[in-house]
């Protein structure tokens, strides 16, 4: 059980949630995938991990204290925890991704570095290099030449950017010098990393790296993040990957690109075999975070939506937040059945949570949450941990009498709904006098006929009286 330590500003008035600890002062900077909670000494209490990213450390934090800072090789852009072997005394190792690397740790010290597969150079691009290099090419020949190549469509090297940014022509044959006799081979980096289980739907089972890269590459390693075991190619660069399943019976990887669409990569028939499905998710605008929860899809997007979708391409429903999402997150509690909540932070300072499409509480902090991970805490199982923007830490725990069924949500329609809108005062009336003729129409009615009684009356009298004076000529035949 985590101690409760200084005081803080937080309202008290937290619902579900149990404050358990605040440091307005961490000096933390780092998102959602740079934050784990991890039985990292197998003794059935997890600690947290951060890679912070302001300076490039690795924080270890147990209770509410830092054990232990590592610095890291490079800019951490994702970190992950996973299991190599199956044995009941195994540690987890970090793998930690950075630039073109997979840095993997093991009892927190540098263990392995996994290498991303070079890209494959444009026949053009090549070409042109290889000429400059044997000397038939200048150095200002070959930048026209890279110059008509780009125009035409050619896939350029990181090396025909960086020359092709130059005015100088001097710089220019200083450059294309500076690579004469040295491999061409491209690189790539990782933009967004996970994990999937190998063979058992368990904490500490064995575990293999899904990684996505610049060039539109998802990549799956093996265990020992030695080698890629699969691959799939997809339209865009990946951004935020969503993972369910099991490598050895059949999995489902949802991807989140930046052409603000959603791809779902699931195992072939074969095994090592990745298919990209033909159903393709269009969203509005681009997608900030992404959520999988049994066969429904939860992403946020930057035009303040929170959207959730079938595995199918269905789309379920939409919910409209009261400012842009910063980060979600999933909270499972296990008791008598399993329920998984949906944690959405919002630009405002609101921590929402929802199960489906029902809110069921908002807690408010004095900070802009940006970036949180759900699980074990020392030995509570229902804990969560927020990063703020200012770079605070604050640990949170979910009561053990919380109710997260949509039971317990409100019920009937929004708050919003008894708001009174802005009606202008030609269309206020009409509405009025619809209103005063729907309330009386009996009445109403009445008058009416009684009026048009009336009138064939006098009528009547009027005609009489017009004949017995005389005032009308009678015709004779």
């Amino acid at each position: 059980m985590l101690g409760t330590a200084a005081k803080s500003s937080i309202p008290r008035k937290d619902g579900p949630w149990l404050h358990a600890w605040h440091d307005p002062v961490a000096s933390i900077k780092a998102k959602s995938e740079c934050v784990r909670l991890v039985d990292l000494n197998g003794d059935s209490s997890n600690i947290l991990l951060v890679a912070d990213e302001r300076d490039k450390k690795m924080r270890v934090y147990k209770g509410t204290s830092v054990v232990s800072e590592h610095q890291l090789l490079d800019q951490p852009v994702s970190m992950c925890v996973f299991y190599t072997s199956d044995s009941s005394s195994s540690t987890p190792a970090i793998g930690i991704a950075g630039g073109p690397y997979v840095f993997i740790y093991r009892h927190l010290r540098p263990y392995f570095k996994f290498t991303l597969p070079f890209v494959d150079l444009d026949p053009q691009d090549e070409s042109i290099w290889a000429e400059m290099d044997s000397g038939n090419v200048d150095a200002e020949a070959g930048w026209q030449m890279l110059q008509q190549a780009r125009d035409s469509g050619a896939v350029m090297s990181s090396w025909s950017l960086d020359l092709l940014s130059m005015e100088d022509e001097m710089a220019r044959a200083q450059y294309v010098a500076g690579k004469r006799g040295v491999e061409h081979k491209q690189h790539t980096v990782v933009t967004c990393m996970e994990t999937l289980r190998k063979d058992t739907d368990a904490e500490d089972a064995v575990s293999s790296l899904v990684i996505g890269t610049e060039n539109n590459q998802v990549l799956i390693l093996d265990p020992s993040g030695a080698k890629v075991i699969c691959h799939a190619s997809l339209p865009s660069t990946p951004s935020i990957l969503a993972v369910t399943g099991l490598y050895d019976i059949e999995w489902r990887i949802v991807v989140a690109c930046r052409d603000g669409k959603l791809y779902t990569i699931k195992s072939g028939e074969m095994k090592g075999q990745a298919v990209v499905q033909g159903t393709v998710i269009e969203l509005e605008t681009q997608p900030n975070a992404l959520a999988r929860i049994e066969k429904s899809i939860y992403v946020t997007t930057m035009d303040a939506q929170l959207s959730c979708y079938h595995i199918k391409g269905r789309k379920l429903f939409s919910v409209a937040l009261p400012a842009p999402a910063t980060c979600t997150g999933v909270a499972k509690i296990s008791r008598s059945r399993v329920v998984e909540a949906l944690i959405v932070s919002l630009a405002n300072g609101e921590v929402r949570l929802y199960n489906g499409k029902h809110l069921i509480h908002v807690m408010q902090f004095d900070d802009v949450v940006v970036a949180m991970r759900w699980g074990q805490m020392g030995r509570e199982q229902n804990s969560c941990a927020f990063i703020g923007r200012s770079g605070s830490l604050t640990l949170k725990m979910m009561s053990r009498q919380a109710n997260l069924e949509k039971s317990g949500a409100d019920s009937g329609p929004p708050a919003e709904q008894d708001v009174p809108l802005r009606v202008p005062k030609k269309t206020k009336l009409y509405v009025e006098q619809s209103e005063r003729e729907v309330d009386n129409a009996i009445h109403m009615h009445r008058v009416f006929q009684r009026d048009l009684c009336k009138l064939r009356l006098t009528t009547a009298r009027s005609y009489v009286k017009i004949i017995t004076s005389g005032e009308a000529g009678v015709s004779t035949g």
